[in-house]
């Protein structure tokens, strides 16, 4: 027994009932001798295409002549009205795709190696997705995008929505196995238009960019197959999101705003005449840009907006009443709370249906009274429109009842990437519980997706797996460091665990026994029972003012002093391979790149090899770009040529070789699931 904690000690916010060893809650109560199917083999959401009612007609974009434009248009959930979009057929070149998923995915997935890119989306989970132009301007990134902003989707949006129409922001993000699969439907309130670009064939995935006609997600939800170079254009009013259930999605993101001076100052001024005639949405848009600047205005905007009874204003107030966003605590209100969450509910708000209906299962001393019977009903009406926060909650609820439909709803949770929900399945898989068949494979597999995305349990997990080896690749360097970050996040397995590792230097992590003790208290703190045990061993450690030298060398300095044996030793622990180092000068430069300071590796990260090998283009392809000078071809808008001036002398050379030369990223249709090795060995 490595001393290390893992799931049978007591979890925090997870019922008793799933913790090993307490069968409670637990055991099949007439659950019948099935098995479960897989996430894979769950029901999802039908994927229907949308329908144009439309002929497309014919443009020119950007020198390219016969783009296809459909326009369409669909309801607004819960307001009159219908909005209005534009998907193009084929705008950018296979090449142009190509060379923008070359840069923006390797500058991704090194965010995403180093635990970067994750800034929180609009369900407030990590968006995995790299910024490539911010306040307007494009950096280094985003290079490749700048000509065929300028020359093409600038002009396009100014061609629909106005003239002064400027770029605001953009990020490339992706859809992958084990990572984000869902983004549940929203609208863009803070940008005036938004357009999508896919950077995959759509046979490589299956679902996608979706648009919402109402709150029925399993009639409404209607797809729309963006092949690659293929964009949508739409505004602040569309209703949409992303659902993948197969495959591997890649797109880009842009937002613009109506003004450059919008795009500096961050302000909404196109709400300003919806605002004056008293239009909802307008309200709630203004309020929303007035958040950070003038916070009592916002909330007077968004009081205005409730009483037109528009549902997002109505949920955004009842949030801003139970917990304050700048922590005024005079300005909470539970019981304001619940009546705008139980209005927003009653006309159909998927969002107030789930986290009202979660909060009445678990009550609130002091602000709301536990009714589990309408808890239950509120999750169910929440599920049934597709959130996956309404069925990780409803089946935490039907499994402690030992109601076996509990599993089918953390599996439905599961296929929408919600952490929670992984780490419970995660569980069950170790456990063999509900007819979960024991699987340690399958409970890595959730373990990772759950750490992935940041649960701390599941980062203290797989360290636990990690440092003794069960069913991966053991490698106490990484352990110690998935510790320290459940321990930053407030786990309190996480917490022993990486005072432990402090207490012994475990990893290669310097020996440091106040700190260690520090960490274990917090542990204790928090009601971890072998926290409480170990507790005097923490503190008779303390008292030895000479701790053990074996750490980690801080500085060059320190390295050089090492004989070559050592230099390998210290590479071996630190699990960082050496075997094409030859020469002592070749282990020092290995070593170096792992002095504290440098880019700490986001080890629960999965690995998603990408190839990419752009199609042949021919002569009369890159003469229609405009590629090549030909005194024929003449077009309304800027040639290809003013998108990259470099490339007329080496573009036939360059499209003759660009299939089996330039080399990037595609993500294999593959599941990582299905490869034991790659899964199961964390990338460094």
């Amino acid at each position: 027994m490595s001393g290390y904690s893992g799931t049978d000690c007591q979890i925090p916010s997870v019922p008793s009932s799933f913790a090993p060893g307490h069968g409670e809650g637990l055991e099949d109560k007439g659950c019948g001798n099935g098995t479960w199917t897989s996430v894979e083999q769950l029901v999802a959401v039908p994927v229907r295409p949308f329908t144009f009612t439309e002929a497309p007609q014919t443009i020119t974009a950007g020198g390219q002549y016969g783009v296809l434009e459909y326009h369409g248009s669909i309801s607004k959930p819960h307001h009159p009205g219908e909005a209005e979009f534009y998907l193009l057929r084929g705008v950018l070149t296979e090449n142009e795709a190509a060379q923008l998923l070359a840069t923006c995915s390797q500058a991704l997935s090194e965010a995403i190696g180093s635990g970067k890119g994750r800034d929180l989306d609009v369900d407030g989970r990590p968006r995995f997705a790299v910024e490539v132009a911010e306040l307007g301007v494009l950096d280094g990134k985003g290079s490749a995008l700048r000509p065929l902003v300028e020359t093409v989707l600038l002009p396009l949006v100014r061609q629909k929505y106005g003239q002064t129409a400027a770029l605001s922001s953009a990020c490339f993000r992706r859809f992958v196995p084990e990572e984000r699969r869902f983004i549940p439907p929203h609208q863009e309130y803070d940008s005036f238009a938004v357009m999508t670009i896919a950077l995959q064939e759509s046979a490589s995935y299956t679902g996608g960019f979706f648009l919402q006609g109402s709150g029925k997600a399993f009639v409404d939800r209607k797809f729309l197959q963006l092949g690659r170079g293929d964009l949508c254009i739409f505004q602040y009013d569309l209703c949409h999101g992303v659902d993948v259930q197969e495959g591997s999605h890649l797109e880009l993101v842009l937002h613009f705003k109506d003004s450059p001076q919008a795009v500096a100052d961050g302000s909404c001024p196109w709400y300003s005449k919806m605002v004056e005639v008293g239009d909802p949405d307008g309200l709630f848009g203004h309020a929303l840009s007035l958040v950070k600047k003038d916070f009592p205005a916002a909330k007077e905007f968004v009081e205005k907006a409730c009483e037109q009874d528009h549902v997002e204003a109505l949920y955004t107030a009842a949030e801003w009443f139970w917990d304050s966003p700048f922590g005024l605590e005079e300005s909470q209100n539970s019981s304001a709370s619940v009546e705008l969450w139980r209005r927003a509910a009653e006309l159909g708000h998927c969002r107030s249906r789930s986290r009202l209906g979660s909060l009445l299962m678990q009550g609130v001393p002091g602000r709301l009274q536990q009714d589990i019977w309408e808890g239950k009903r509120l999750l169910r009406l929440a599920f049934e429109q597709d959130d996956p926060d309404a069925a990780f909650h409803l089946g935490q609820a039907l499994l402690q009842d030992g109601d076996r439909d509990g599993v089918t709803k953390l599996l439905a949770a599961c296929a929408k990437g919600h952490p929670r929900a992984c780490f419970q399945v995660a569980e069950l898989y170790r456990e063999g519980q509900f007819q979960f068949p024991k699987d340690l494979r399958q409970s890595v597999r959730y373990t990772k997706w759950a750490a992935h995305q940041g649960d701390a349990q599941a980062l203290s997990n797989l360290g636990h797996l990690l440092i003794n080896g069960m069913g991966v690749v053991k490698d106490e360097a990484k352990a110690v460091r998935l510790f320290r970050h459940a321990a930053k996040l407030g786990a309190a397995e996480g917490m022993l665990n990486y005072g432990l590792a402090l207490l012994r230097g475990s990893g290669g992590v310097k020996v440091d026994y106040q700190e260690a003790l520090e960490w274990a208290q917090k542990s204790a703190a928090l009601g971890h029972s072998l926290a409480h045990q170990q507790l005097s061993t923490f503190f008779n450690a303390a008292k030895n003012p000479n701790p053990p030298a074996r750490c980690v060398p801080s500085s060059m300095q320190e390295l050089c002093s090492l004989g070559v044996k050592e230099l390998r030793d210290l590479l071996r622990l630190e699990g960082i391979d050496f075997s094409d180092c030859i020469e002592k000068s070749d282990l020092l430069a290995r070593a170096a790149l792992h002095l504290p300071g440098v880019t700490e590796p986001w080890d629960a990260a999965p690995e998603h090899t990408m190839l990419l090998e752009p199609k042949r283009i021919n002569k009369e392809i890159l003469r229609q770009r405009g590629q090549l000078p030909s005194q024929g071809c003449q077009g309304n808008g800027k040639s290809g040529a003013d998108r990259d001036p470099t490339a007329l002398d080496g573009a036939i050379k360059q499209g003759a070789t660009s299939s089996g030369t330039q080399r990037s990223e595609v993500i294999p249709g593959l599941s990582q699931a299905e490869k034991l090795p790659e899964v199961f060995e964390l990338a460094d």
